[in-house]
């Protein structure tokens, strides 16, 4: 039995299952072992599955696969738990290749996100950005947008050659449509902890800013008309804490708290609360209503 053998490594395992998918589902199917790029250089492992005479993949990634052979699940039942995987993703038929060929149906779901530059250079030189702070704008297009979780392509400079436009146009297009694809959502830290024992005055400072789906949400940094209407509301400048690529806290400059403090409960926030693959940034940021304009702290 397999539980009384060495366990293979993570690599061994992978190639083994690979083979193993591959002969049951036949010479008309090709497979290869896939490392994908994260956010922030993150790497995940997958299989990637693809019907010969069509052109889309389908990307199965494989660590919740080798943890269950660690438990001493066999490798036969993996494999069968994978094949059900694929079945279910090629339902969706969600045909990657072909929508991004066609730049005028994919225009309306071309839209952006903030991700910390440092952390992406491996990819930088690949894709269409642009540099804003200690950060990167990116661009993607929308697959799926589903009540669990979202679907989406990064799109690369091979994309922009194909549909001939440049960035610039691209940045347009991504302005116009993001606000609207991920509308912005803005909560006051009352609204959601509750405060009963904490000062009313420092709840009136404080608030949540994400988009509605709650993934990615930092990227609302970039719409102007929300962080105008909050300085223009709370009648001050703002402190800007990037919690996370998925959302930002937006904090009124009263003298309440300094820059240095700030600065320091983010490095704390990021380094104990923060997932690697969500960290945006260590900088705090700051918005000027004189200027108008948004800066580092």
């Amino acid at each position: 039995m397999q539980r009384n053998l060495k366990k293979l490594d993570f690599s061994s395992f992978a190639v083994q299952l690979k083979e193993l998918v591959s002969t049951q589902l036949g010479e008309e199917y090709e497979l290869y072992l896939h490392t994908v790029t994260k956010n922030n250089g993150g790497l995940r492992e997958s299989i990637v599955v693809r019907k010969k005479e069509e052109r889309v993949t389908h990307s199965i990634y494989l660590e919740m696969y080798y943890t269950k052979y660690l438990k001493d699940m066999e490798l036969d039942s993996i494999a069968a738990e994978f094949l059900q995987a694929y079945n279910q993703a090629a339902l969706n038929n969600l045909p990657e290749a072909e929508v991004l060929e066609d730049y005028k149906k994919i225009r309306k779901n071309i839209f952006f996100r903030l991700v910390n530059y440092q952390k992406n250079e491996d990819i930088i030189g690949d894709i269409p950005y642009l540099p804003f702070l200690d950060l990167a704008i990116t661009f993607h297009c929308l697959v799926q947008n589903k009540k669990d979780y979202i679907s989406s392509l990064r799109i690369t400079n091979r994309h922009l050659e194909l549909w001939g436009i440049n960035t610039k146009m691209l940045t347009k297009v991504a302005k116009e449509n993001t606000p609207r694809i991920f509308p912005a959502s803005i909560k006051s830290m009352e609204e959601i902890f509750d405060f009963s024992l904490t000062s009313e005055a420092n709840i009136n400072r404080m608030y949540v800013v994400s988009n509605r789906t709650g993934i990615n949400g930092a990227s609302c940094l970039l719409y102007k008309e929300v962080i105008d209407t909050l300085a223009e509301e709370l009648n001050s400048n703002l402190f800007i804490l990037p919690s996370s690529i998925h959302e930002i806290i937006v904090i009124k400059d009263d003298g309440f708290v300094t820059k240095d403090e700030l600065v320091q409960m983010v490095m704390d926030v990021n380094l104990t609360q923060v997932a690697e693959e969500d960290f945006l940034s260590d900088s705090v940021y700051y918005y000027s209503v004189e200027e108008q304009r948004l800066m580092k702290a």
